[in-house]
């Protein structure tokens, strides 16, 4: 079949479906939700699949907030994995106003996950109904993954056997550059650490006092741990450590993250952790208690699936901003960078020098399942995991860019349907870059609270 045929057919299609995306990228963002209580998040993209032909398994795997869209269930061909991710951030809830102006919710998406949903989703719908016409074999799966943010979600699937069914997967997200990501990206270890001491009264010296365990690490890892492991990046936030000074907390919690680009090195320095909670318990006489939250690989790059999303970009084209658009941009960028120009990729590009300092925990599934990634840019000055990246996420100044993978995205799906041994190309990728590797099964915690009970996960009273 003519390949501009090919993508004159999925533009017609995109066209059609751009204006009910970009409804969903702003209805997303208005109902921003912490991990694992995606609740309207992932009933929107349900809805929108379904009126769309997707047959869709809600609760997938025991995960509440998760599904499994399939557009042609038991047919033959390969089966190309979509990933949608919609969970927000706590803390960075902001207006889509180029100013600090926070709101009275939990959340906000500070990463951009109110596009990744609609965008990705679309495209599988576009590239469904191309199909369809076209009669192109094989079948497209939408995969609902909650709780990126705290790199969970996809692991927890990964487990329980979602992705086993895939023969490649494709997804998208937003950074500081447009194209196709060829790079690996940073490995995660995270979990919570617990001591127990005794409640009292603050007017009498306590020797068994929670938040001193707590201090104690911290310092601890700054002063012990973390000058043997120089390429590692050691990440924590106190969760509990009382509420008043006149008490003596009884209970004092720390989550800790341990980051970096060789996942061995990664595990080693978490472990370390461990260690040393241990010994500072036993020195203290205070229980202590770990809670594993989770761990990922970073991105194993294909570069079958990277070089066919790059080919369609190509015909897609940059990113289509307005005068309006980068108008909001600069205001933005002048608000946190007062008196320098706004810096934003305008180009596309092929991206397989370097590395990514993010974590994602489809990293792990990459080493797994063969899987390919297009990114979208925002201005550089704008930081991810910030009030001024949510604040442009709500306003139309952010949709071109994942309209702009979507198409893309859609394209490369039908290019690869109609290709099959593309895809058989980029499974032999995978065995030769992980052969003589072995990968386990990834470790998870937090399973039964992040399903039943997310709300104390949240609040940091969580017990497993």
């Amino acid at each position: 079949m003519h390949k501009n045929y090919i993508n004159d057919v999925v533009h017609r299609e995109f066209i059609e479906l751009k204006n009910t995306m970009e409804n969903l990228f702003l209805e997303q963002w208005k109902n921003p939700e912490l991990p694992c209580m995606e609740k309207v998040s992932s009933a929107n993209l349900v809805s929108w699949l379904r009126q769309n032909d997707f047959q869709v398994t809600i609760g997938a795997h025991n995960i509440p907030t998760s599904f499994i869209a399939k557009s042609k269930p038991k047919v033959s061909g390969p089966n190309i994995g979509i990933i949608a991710e919609y969970d927000a951030l706590p803390g960075l809830g902001n207006e889509a106003t180029p100013k600090r102006k926070g709101t009275s919710k939990l959340a906000g998406h500070g990463c951009g996950h109110n596009h990744i949903g609609p965008a990705n989703s679309g495209a599988a719908i576009i590239a469904a109904k191309v199909c369809k016409n076209l009669n192109i074999a094989g079948n497209i799966s939408v995969i609902g993954c909650p709780a990126e943010e705290i790199l969970w979600g996809k692991i927890a699937l990964l487990n329980n056997g979602a992705f086993s069914d895939l023969d490649c997967i494709l997804t998208s997200h937003g950074d500081y550059q447009n194209g196709s990501m060829v790079r690996p990206c940073q490995s995660v270890v995270a979990g919570e650490l617990i001591f127990e001491g005794k409640s009292g009264h603050g007017g009498n010296v306590s020797e068994i006092n929670a938040l001193t365990a707590v201090e104690s690490l911290i310092q601890s890892v700054q002063q012990k741990i973390k000058p043997n492991f120089p390429q590692i990046l050691f990440r924590h936030v106190i969760r509990q450590g009382g509420m008043i000074p006149t008490i003596t907390p009884e209970e004092s919690r720390v989550w800790y993250a341990t980051r970096g680009f060789d996942f061995n090195e990664v595990q080693a320095a978490y472990n370390a952790i461990i260690d040393i909670s241990r010994n500072l318990s036993s020195e203290l006489k205070i229980e202590f208690h770990h809670q594993f939250i989770s761990e990922t690989r970073g991105y194993l790059p294909n570069e079958i699936l990277g070089k066919e999303l790059f080919k369609a970009l190509e015909q897609v084209g940059p990113p289509k901003w307005s005068t309006k658009d980068l108008i909001f941009m600069e205001k933005l960028v002048a608000e946190l960078e007062p008196g320098k120009p706004m810096t934003l990729d305008k180009k596309i590009g092929y991206y397989d020098k370097d590395v990514d300092y993010f974590g994602q925990d489809d990293g792990e599934v990459s080493w797994r399942i063969p899987l390919g990634r297009l990114n979208w840019a925002y201005p550089l000055e704008v930081p991810i995991h910030h009030w001024a990246w949510t604040a442009l996420s709500g306003n139309k100044a952010s949709n071109a860019g994942p309209l702009m993978v979507s198409e893309a995205l859609a394209l490369t799906i039908v290019n690869l349907l109609s290709n099959p041994e593309l895809i058989e190309k980029s499974q032999k990728e995978l065995m030769q870059k992980t052969e003589g590797i072995i990968i386990g099964s990834p470790r998870l915690g937090a399973f039964k609270t992040l399903t039943q009970f997310p709300k104390l996960f949240w609040e940091g009273t969580w017990r497993e």
